[in-house]
């Protein structure tokens, strides 16, 4: 069973998103939505959502080139990473586009238990996440559809550092992103 202590829920996911990608993602992300729904957890960085809405407005933005070609966006950060379900590699992958990168996560249950177990520790090994709760700090928590976002970003100049941060709707900052930057291809 999955247990996650510090999820804070949004929404119910919808029977109709659960049915259209049961088979189609692992089983603890289903657990995920069932039991739990939409929602934050790991300090409010880590976000589950709806896949369908990601891939609807991200399209080929997700850059998956290698492997099967799929890439199921199943949750995202509070710093407009898409974090990503690759059945041919067996585990998640987290695309940060504020660094133009990719990272393993591994399997859903050991990156839910390294998250667990390791917290703000393992985020900012994994996700590189130390200046997000500095931004929480200093500008409030982002609500759920937003992440915080450089502005300009590192690639383009910007300093990186969390006086850049602005908060900006998720789905649209990553357009912007990938529209600035090119794709993560993986």
């Amino acid at each position: 069973m999955v247990q996650i202590a510090d999820f804070v829920p949004h929404a119910p996911v919808e029977p109709e998103v659960v049915a259209a990608y049961r088979d189609r993602v692992p089983a603890e992300i289903v657990e995920i939505w069932e039991e739990y729904g939409y929602g934050t957890f790991a300090e409010g960085f880590i976000r589950v959502i709806n896949p369908g809405v990601y891939e609807a407005e991200l399209g080929d933005r997700i850059g998956k080139t290698q492997g099967d070609g799929i890439a199921i966006p199943v949750m995202v950060t509070g710093l407009g990473d898409v974090i990503t379900w690759e059945p041919s590699l067996g585990g998640l992958i987290a695309l940060m586009f504020r660094s133009k990168r990719g990272a393993g996560l591994g399997k859903v249950s050991s990156f839910l238990t390294l998250t667990r177990a390791g917290g703000a520790r393992h985020l900012a090994r994994v996700l590189d996440w130390g200046v997000f709760p500095q931004a929480v700090a200093a500008q409030g928590a982002p609500d759920f559809d937003e992440s915080f976002i450089f502005v300009p970003l590192p690639s383009l100049g910007g300093s990186g550092t969390v006086d850049t941060l602005q908060k900006r709707p998720t789905i649209s900052a990553v357009q912007v992103m990938v529209d600035l930057q090119g794709p993560i291809g993986h």
